[in-house]
C-alpha cells in the first residue's frame, strides 16, 4: 500500500519541478559527496538506474569511485570516477552544500539537489530537501513512483541499503513509524533486507579491521567527550586504500555514558576531516557549522584545515565549550 506523506508547499513545488526536469533530461549527470558513504552510493544507483530503465544515457560518477564493501548493490558497476561531456541535467544527492562534491565538481551549475541534511544551502536550481527523512535514498523512495519511475529489485534493494546505513540498522532518533514502512514498502519490492544488512552494516574487511585497531589504540575520553583519530601512516600500515573511516564513526557513537564522540580523519598534511556523533538531544551540526561544516543533529562532519595536533585542540576546546553550554540549560 502506497505510504501517504503530509507535503509543504515548497517540498510539493519541487518535487514537480523536479519530475518535469527528469522527464526532459536526456543525458543526465548524478554526483554526490566526496568519500561517500552508503546513503550516497544507493541514492545514485537508485535514480540512475531509475533513469537508466526510463531510456535516458545515465551518468553516475562519485570522485573518490565506490568501496568494495558496497560492490554488491547491482548498478555499481556503472559507478564512474569522472564525468564526460555531454550530460543535459546535473543532480546532486545526498550533498549539504556544493564543496562536499569535491573540487571537480565546485563550480558545476547544479539543476537538482536532493538531500536530507537540516545545514542544506539550497545551492541548486531545484532543492529538494527534507530533514525530516533519515535518509536521501528514503526520500526517493517516497518520490520516484510520484515521479512516474518503477522501484524495480536493483533500485528496492540500493535504497533499502541507503537507509539501512544513514540510520546504522534503524537505530537513530530520526527514525519513525513511516521508515519502517518505507522499509517493508521496497522489501515488497524484491529487497533483500537480511542481505543488506550483512554487507552494509556487518560485513569489514581484514584492512578496514587493522584500521580500526590502530585508531583505537589512540581512543581517550575526558568527562561526556570521547575521541580518537585516524592518521595517513594508519592506512599505510593497514593497507586501507580509501579515505573514508571505515565506518568507525558508529562504533564510536556506541560508546557508553559519552554525550559527544568525535572522529579526526587525516586526508593530508594540512586537511583533517572531523565526524561528530551525539546522543539524542544533542545537536552537534551547531559545531560543526562553526567550523565550516554541517550535517545533523546527531551526526555532522566539517574539513578543518591544520595539523592534526592544531585541529584537535580547536575541536575539542569547542566541543567541550558547547557541551558544558548544553548541561548549563539542562539539555543532557
Amino acid at each position: 500500500m502506497a505510504i501517504q506523506f503530509m507535503m509543504d508547499k515548497e517540498i510539493q513545488a519541487a518535487s514537480r519541478e523536479i519530475r518535469a526536469k527528469l522527464k526532459t533530461a536526456k543525458n543526465p549527470l548524478i554526483v554526490s559527496h566526496i568519500r561517500p558513504d552508503g546513503d550516497a552510493i544507493a541514492s545514485v544507483i537508485g535514480l540512475g538506474l531509475c533513469l537508466t530503465d526510463a531510456g535516458k544515457k545515465c551518468q553516475m560518477v562519485l570522485s573518490d569511485g565506490i568501496p568494495a564493501k558496497f560492490r554488491f548493490l547491482e548498478g555499481s558497476q556503472h559507478i564512474q570516477k569522472k564525468m564526460e561531456p555531454g550530460y543535459d541535467l546535473v543532480v546532486a544527492m545526498d550533498c549539504s552544500d556544493q564543496k562536499r562534491m569535491g573540487e571537480v565538481f565546485a563550480t558545476l551549475a547544479v539543476d537538482i539537489n536532493i538531500d536530507h541534511h537540516i545545514t542544506n544551502e539550497r545551492f541548486a536550481k531545484t532543492n529538494l530537501v527534507v530533514p525530516s527523512e533519515p535518509a536521501t535514498a528514503a526520500i526517493l523512495t517516497r518520490f520516484l513512483p510520484e515521479w512516474g519511475f518503477v522501484l524495480s529489485q536493483p533500485v528496492a534493494n540500493a535504497l533499502l541499503t541507503g537507509i539501512l546505513t544513514d540510520t546504522i540498522g534503524f537505530r537513530t532518533s530520526n527514525v519513525s513509524a513511516d521508515s519502517l514502512r518505507q522499509a517493508a514498502q521496497l522489501i515488497d519490492a524484491g529487497a533483500d533486507l537480511n542481505g543488506a544488512y550483512e554487507r552494509a552494516l556487518v560485513y569489514q574487511s581484514f584492512s578496514a579491521s587493522l584500521l580500526w585497531g590502530l585508531a583505537l589504540s589512540r581512543l581517550q575520553r575526558k568527562g561526556k567527550l570521547a575521541w580518537t583519530s585516524i592518521t595517513l601512516e594508519d592506512r599505510k600500515n593497514a593497507g586501507y586504500s580509501g579515505r573514508d573511516d571505515a565506518d568507525l564513526t558508529n562504533l564510536l557513537s556506541a560508546i557508553e555514558n559519552t554525550e559527544i564522540a568525535i572522529l579526526f580523519n587525516v586526508q593530508n598534511d594540512c586537511k583533517i576531516k572531523v565526524s561528530w556523533r551525539s546522543n539524542a538531544g544533542i545537536d552537534v551540526s551547531q559545531i560543526a557549522q562553526r567550523f565550516g561544516g554541517g550535517g545533523h543533529p546527531p551526526a555532522s562532519g566539517a574539513e578543518i584545515n591544520g595539523s592534526l595536533q592544531e585541529v584537535e585542540e580547536m575541536v575539542l576546546k569547542v566541543s567541550n565549550q558547547y557541551l558544558k553550554v548544553q548541561k548549563s540549560k539542562g539539555e543532557y
